[in-house]
């Protein structure tokens, strides 16, 4: 059934350009509109099919396994080609007692306490959320967020502070502590475009020891899809919690899309924490825009060499389902590849910047 769905779905899926080539340089986009740009400028696109006419002359008759270590792995929705890297990475973040520090120090947090109220509380003596089970009015609101809190639910703690907060708001940062490193799933798909069309590439990250461990699953053709899904779906489980960058209005939604093309029954619902917002807030002003390239090569210093950008991704593999050349992959896989990282360190960079403030 799946193999039927996904090979009508093949003969759909062909490459339409969904880009602009226009002559601006990438920095004139502004902070909101790069993000998610369908534009490219004139050089970055000459430079791009440069890249790929090089690709196809040096790795033709190469087969995959030959360009890129790694290996075929099967589940019960399908197969795909597995690809597995070891960072010198390691997530920072706030630990328990601090998250617990911050986070119930703030009594605005509770139904129904504003400014003033909370300055009167806290004259009163009631510090803390915990202060206020002593309180006879506010002590059932109280126990209510604490009980999320001691039971590590991430979730409905962040439904209750999304209540009060932007999803910008620094005090979201530290629910991360109430996960240990292992928890988090860095996230990032590469697609063949807009919505409705195959997920090409889910890559994940995540700690392992004080390491991390890049994890992608490649589709060498449009029916492994499926168990590319599968796969990702298989990390979601305990206390798992999700980091994206605009994964709240692309990532996550994509893939529940897709999930749902296929009939795959599987819930993504978890912990979200959607570094875009943070980044932001915290970099407006100090950056052209807010583009991950961006913020990496402004904060950490990295220039990327021979990267596909992200709105060529799917005319370059397009051109592999073409020619059947692995060499056009290679940019694909290490673009995302170096998106997981930089994630990781985007993280960690906004945690150091609430401990500094």
């Amino acid at each position: 059934m799946l193999d039927h769905i996904a090979k009508r779905l093949k003969d759909k899926a062909k490459w339409v350009r969904e880009y602009e080539v226009i002559e601006t340089e990438d920095g004139d986009m502004g902070m909101e509109g790069a993000v998610m740009s369908r534009h490219i400028c004139a050089s970055e696109y000459e430079r791009a099919m440069r890249q790929k006419e090089q690709l196809l002359r040096e790795y033709q008759d190469k087969s995959l396994e030959e360009v890129i270590p790694g290996e075929t792995i099967s589940n019960d929705r399908g197969a795909c080609y597995y690809i597995q890297h070891k960072h010198d990475v390691s997530i920072q973040k706030a630990d328990l007692e601090k998250s617990r520090q911050v986070i119930c120090s703030n009594l605005k947090l509770i139904y129904g306490i504003g400014e003033v109220r909370e300055r009167e509380l806290k004259q009163q003596g009631y510090n803390t959320i915990y202060d206020l089970m002593r309180h006879p009015r506010w002590r059932d609101e109280a126990g209510k967020f604490l009980e999320a809190f001691e039971s590590r639910d991430t979730r409905t703690l962040q439904d209750l502070l999304w209540r009060w907060l932007p999803r910008s708001d620094p005090l979201l940062l530290y629910l991360a502590g109430i996960h240990d490193k292992n928890d988090f799933i860095i996230f990032d798909i590469e697609t063949m475009g807009l919505f409705g069309r195959p997920i090409i590439l889910l890559g994940i990250a995540r700690q392992k020891k004080e390491r991390i461990n890049t994890h992608q699953y490649l589709l060498r053709d449009i029916p492994d899809e499926p168990g590319a899904l599968w796969e990702f779906i298989s990390h979601l489980e305990g206390n798992t919690a999700l980091i994206t960058f605009n994964g709240r209005s692309f990532d996550i939604p994509y893939v529940e899309e897709r999930l749902g093309f296929y009939g795959l029954n599987a819930s993504i619902e978890r912990p979200h924490f959607d570094v875009l917002h943070f980044a932001r807030r915290a970099f407006r002003g100090r950056v052209p825009d807010c583009r991950l390239v961006t913020l990496e090569r402004y904060l950490f210093g990295i220039e990327r060499k021979d990267d596909v950008p992200s709105t060529l991704v799917p005319e370059f593999y397009e051109t592999y389902l073409k020619t059947r050349n692995p060499g056009l992959l290679i940019p694909i896989i290490e673009h995302n590849r170096q998106d997981l990282i930089t994630l990781s360190r985007l993280f960690s960079r906004l945690y150091d910047i609430l401990e500094d403030a």
